[in-house]
């Protein structure tokens, strides 16, 4: 049975400039996170830590980040545990390693820093072998290109960081395509670059993001965990996310057509949690004469939270009679005439999108909010 723990995109040091004064208890969220992930490694006894790129925010790490990854790799060295560290596409040095590298080195000696070129080692007492590449910035070739062959030993697995291919949404030259792994052979491939954990290729050749150890912004309901990897036969691995983030990312897509004011404050607070970053969207059509106040619902609720962004994306509406009601001696009332007149000799495919633009012309011209 080999046992891995799979981490990535860690980012020791991010600013979170978009949590304004939480903004550091964000990065010590982090720090934490990263302290837990070598806890849970020691306490699986696994017999590998990989990396998979970004440990940290950027190509100039903070020393006091240097210090802490230094200070938990030789915890992993104590107990006799080995690590493989790539490179990913924030953190970077010049040698295609993990910047910061002179001074990681010397802390853990036993550590494996894996550059731009690819590189294979071999654990004899494991009867496996660590295939493992760093990214190259700008490359025209996927990260797997010029892996060699699935090697003699009985367990193979792989190491690297970068986009995987999907049709219409990651087709640039370098992304990482399902075939590749599966020629690749390995019994587990480690990914970073995505933030949310997720498997992209299954067994007998299983490869797996990690995702972030902790949220790094909105929308990464797959962020937080860690992967322990078991592999008790080739072509077997068994995946668990364990987490060890802190935070939790929340969406609510709430009605407003359905729901009346006292209805969305209570689902809001119903989603509360001091751990929290969560998304509030509303949605629905409204008629011009309920305002809709999300940047209010943000700062009456948001204490609430670690973290609440509420987005207005409702639509406004007024029926023909409280139309017919405008006079024609206003501005807006000129407007309604007009945009009524244009829908009336519009075709089929144009008349909803004329609708929907008298219904914000209106709400504009009387000072109703339209998107937050």
């Amino acid at each position: 049975m080999i046992r891995l723990l799979h981490l990535a995109d860690v980012h020791l040091g991010r600013p979170f400039q978009m949590l304004g004064e939480k903004g550091t208890a964000q990065r010590r969220a982090l720090d934490a996170a990263f302290v837990r992930a070598v806890d849970l490694a020691i306490e699986h006894n696994v017999h590998l830590v990989l990396v998979a790129g970004d440990l940290f925010d950027s190509a100039r790490p903070l020393p006091a980040a240097l210090e802490l990854v230094g200070r938990q790799l030789r915890r992993l060295e104590d107990a006799r545990i080995r690590a493989a560290v790539v490179a990913g596409n924030h953190d970077r040095g010049e040698d295609g390693c993990v910047a910061g590298i002179e001074t990681l080195r010397a802390a853990s000696p036993g550590t494996l820093w894996i550059g731009g070129e690819v590189e294979a080692h071999r654990f004899p007492e494991l009867d496996l072998t660590l295939i493992a590449r760093s990214p190259v910035p700008g490359a025209a070739r996927s990260p797997l290109a010029g892996w060699p062959a699935r090697p003699a030993t009985r367990f193979a697995v792989g190491l690297t960081h970068g986009s995987f291919y999907r049709a219409g949404v990651v087709e640039t030259p370098g992304a990482i395509h399902p075939q590749e792994v599966r020629e690749a052979g390995l019994d587990y491939l480690a990914l970073g670059d995505w933030h949310s954990a997720a498997e992209v290729v299954p067994p007998p050749s299983a490869a797996w993001y990690a995702g972030a150890l902790e949220l790094l912004g909105f929308d990464q309901e797959g962020a937080g965990h860690a992967l322990l990897v078991e592999i008790p036969e080739p072509g077997r691995a068994m995946i668990t996310p364990q987490r060890v983030g802190r935070r939790q990312y929340r969406r609510l897509e709430l009605d407003l057509a359905l729901l009346d004011d006292e209805g969305v404050r209570r689902a809001i607070e119903e989603a509360a949690s001091a751990e929290a970053i969560c998304d509030a969207v509303l949605t629905g059509v409204v008629p011009v004469t309920r305002p809709v106040n999300a940047k209010g619902l943000e700062e009456e609720l948001g204490e609430r939270f670690f973290r609440l962004r509420v987005t207005n994306r409702t639509r406004l509406w007024l029926d023909d009679d409280r139309l017919a009601e405008i006079s024609d001696e206003t501005v807006l009332g000129k407007f309604v005439r007009l945009m009524r007149a244009r829908i009336a000799a519009a075709d089929a495919e144009q008349r909803p999108l004329l609708e929907e633009a008298l219904q914000v012309g209106v709400a504009v011209l009387r000072g109703g909010e339209v998107l937050a």
